[in-house]
């Protein structure tokens, strides 16, 4: 492991992570498979680990139990990094991408923690907020985000999703040379899956996931979270069956909409 990278990255998180509140944890537990730098806040703690098998940083995040962290870990960002091959410059890339990461999704949980939360869902990011995170990695999308809601609001996301992103994503992915571009994108699809509503999720899984050819999911699906794992094990089983909507829980009639286009197509 590149100890200057590692030490660089843990700093600027750090720092971003004492402004909300968390300081270093001291005396942890060390992962078998890495080392790790570990933040305990009120409530939360957060970790940066660097697996060595594999080659890439994580961002991660779980609840607490009294003192320690709880160890259930969601990730939150990834990037790979080649110690022999990648240096300052791809570190300092990555420590910008965690921080974006934190002050993004916490600023907005933050104010969304204010409204009330829909029955039917456990998570609060929806399907605006998941588009605009891909902005980062596919600056086009900024003006046909604008133009979509122009013409139609905040209506059409399953269309969107399949006419903008999948291709974009596809056209990375199946080329399968810009390695950290790819490493990001799942990142944000394992992030967005972990804290997205049922719309979202059902995006990410349905639409994008079941959309792309084999040779993209070859690039990118060893980069899955356990979560992001079993959610597209699940969604790929459902691939091309038609499912009725509920009437009584309307979130649900995305998932069925999206599912029903699929088999049609």
């Amino acid at each position: 492991m590149d100890q200057k990278a590692f030490d660089l990255i843990t700093a600027k998180v750090g720092e971003a992570l004492e402004a909300l509140g968390c300081q270093p944890a001291k005396n942890m537990k060390q992962e078998e498979d890495g080392k790790a730098a570990v933040f305990l806040g009120d409530g939360i703690a957060y970790s940066v680990i660097f697996r060595e098998s594999r080659k890439r940083f994580e961002l991660r995040s779980c609840g607490m139990e009294g003192d320690e962290p709880d160890g259930k870990w969601k990730g939150l960002s990834m990037w790979l990094f080649d110690p022999e091959n990648d240096g300052t410059d791809q570190a300092q890339s990555i420590a910008n991408d965690f921080v974006e990461t934190l002050q993004g999704p916490k600023q907005t949980a933050i104010a969304r923690s204010k409204k009330k939360r829909r029955k039917d869902d456990d998570n609060n990011v929806d399907t605006v907020f998941f588009f605009n995170r891909f902005v980062g990695l596919f600056p086009e999308l900024k003006n046909e985000l604008a133009d979509e809601r122009a013409l139609y609001g905040d209506g059409r996301p399953v269309t969107f999703a399949r006419q903008k992103l999948l291709p974009k994503v596809e056209a990375l992915c199946a080329a399968g040379t810009d390695k950290n571009a790819i490493g990001k994108a799942c990142g944000l699809f394992c992030e967005m899956y972990v804290s997205g509503d049922m719309d979202v999720r059902s995006i990410i899984t349905i639409v994008i996931l079941n959309g792309l050819s084999a040779k993209a999911l070859e690039n990118l699906q060893p980069l899955f979270t356990t979560e992001m794992a079993k959610g597209f094990k699940s969604a790929h089983k459902m691939k091309g069956k038609n499912v009725k909507p509920e009437k009584v829980k309307k979130s649900r009639k995305i998932m069925a909409e999206t599912l029903n286009q699929m088999g049609n197509h």
